[in-house]
């Protein structure tokens, strides 16, 4: 967050000083641009059911109170979302050279990438299990089944195509898987004899884990191909833009299962989840888990749709809405609308009521600064949530265009 706004506020001395430039500037040719280098940093996160003081302490720590737990689960149903996205992209285009001679109206361009997702589909038994252990289910089956967490990190390096009037783009990444971690339970039943010692699991799942000694930036435990798309799409009245579509490939020091089976634990026993030393909890949750075998396997990329309304630059006043979706990522169809004004030759706001993707409904914000030399903007996602801590999550966004 700290690099995209280092990147706008150089962006806006550039801009103060090019303003004197092409003030004593009298030059008949109307100036046209090189270069252009553009900056997008992304990061949200939200749930269905999880309020923001639970969240907030669930991924930067802190007291997680049996009152706040207790708050939470009157909010839980029987199926439960959670996600964090945290991505950022760097594009350079050279916007003089065609380097396709066969594609005159095309410019080419190169770009770097980070993304990072996190989600989680859950059951109201899962979350009454996981906070609250396993005696209150005695006698009872705790269906733990339907349920499934992914954590997905990799790096993009794209070269691509962009056409000079911006109504097409088509790229092609090599992605570097830095991480992937992934639980998938079709069923999970969880039955807890009298005493809640014993335990009889009816499992049918799957389990997939990378390389746990390379985790870290441009690990390369994975590897793959992405492709990136964005054209103009009925009438040219709306913007398609298609990120990340493609596979991964973990082949280095993996860890898969795909099993079904009952198994029976004898002296298994989490009375609360945060009582419990890290090595009683491995060794119960490793003697939960199926047999692990060490086989490569391949995961398709959390790709990204977008479908927007084009926007006039005419026009001082203007509707905005469109749809975001993301696959593999226990992800809602988001859909937003909203009003976009025009307050100067410069500046634009917009606002827009949100509902989907990993939380519910929300109210964004944004404000927008233009000019020949230099776009750049600032929005939140999810106002409310920055305010209320019975919010249902957080979002933040901005970018920064340079021609030169």
């Amino acid at each position: 967050m700290r690099a995209i706004t280092s990147i706008l506020i150089l962006t806006f001395f550039s801009l103060s000083s090019q303003g004197q430039l092409d003030t004593a500037s009298q030059s008949k040719k109307e100036w046209s641009p090189s270069y252009k280098i553009e900056a997008e940093f992304e990061a949200n996160y939200g749930s269905t059911d999880l309020n923001n003081e639970f969240i907030d302490k669930l991924l930067f720590g802190g007291q997680i109170t049996p009152e706040l737990k207790d708050k939470v689960l009157k909010r839980t149903n029987n199926r439960n979302r959670f996600g964090v996205e945290l991505n950022y992209e760097i594009k350079f285009t050279e916007l003089t050279d065609t380097l396709f001679p066969s594609l005159p109206a095309y410019r080419y361009y190169i770009g770097f990438g980070s993304y990072t997702n996190l989600s989680a589909s859950f059951t109201k038994d899962l979350y009454k299990l996981a906070f609250y252990g396993n005696t209150q289910f005695e006698n009872e089956t705790a269906q733990l089944g339907k349920s499934n967490f992914t954590s997905y990190k990799f790096e993009k390096i794209t070269f691509g195509l962009r056409h000079q009037n911006e109504s097409t783009s088509f790229g092609i990444s090599l992605i570097v898987g830095d991480q992937y971690s992934g639980f998938n339970f079709k069923q999970a039943d969880l039955f807890t004899f009298t005493d809640g010692t014993d335990l009889s699991l009816e499992y049918d799942g799957k389990i997939r884990l990378s390389d746990p000694e390379r985790r870290g930036f441009m690990a390369f435990s994975g590897a793959g191909i992405g492709i990136d798309f964005e054209t103009l799409v009925y009438k040219k009245m709306f913007r398609l833009k298609v990120t990340n579509l493609g596979v991964a490939f973990w082949k280095r020091n993996t860890s898969f299962s795909h099993t079904q089976e009952t198994k029976e634990f004898d002296g298994v026993e989490i009375s609360n989840v945060f009582s419990t030393s890290q090595e009683e909890f491995l060794e119960n949750a490793n003697g939960l888990l199926p047999e692990m075998t060490d086989q490569g396997f391949v995961t398709l990329l959390p790709t990204i749709i977008e479908l927007h309304k084009k926007t006039n630059p005419e026009l001082q006043s203007q509707p905005i809405y469109g749809i975001r979706y993301k696959f593999f990522s226990n992800y809602l169809p988001q859909l937003y609308g909203g009003i976009q004004q025009q307050l100067s030759s410069k500046f634009v706001v917009r606002g827009d009521i949100t509902w989907g993707g990993y939380s519910g409904l929300r109210l964004g914000v944004g404000a927008f600064y233009h000019t020949k030399r230099i776009q750049a903007g600032i929005q939140s996602t999810n106002l409310s949530g920055m305010f209320f801590q019975n919010g249902n999550g957080n979002g933040f966004s901005a970018f920064g265009t340079f021609l030169f």
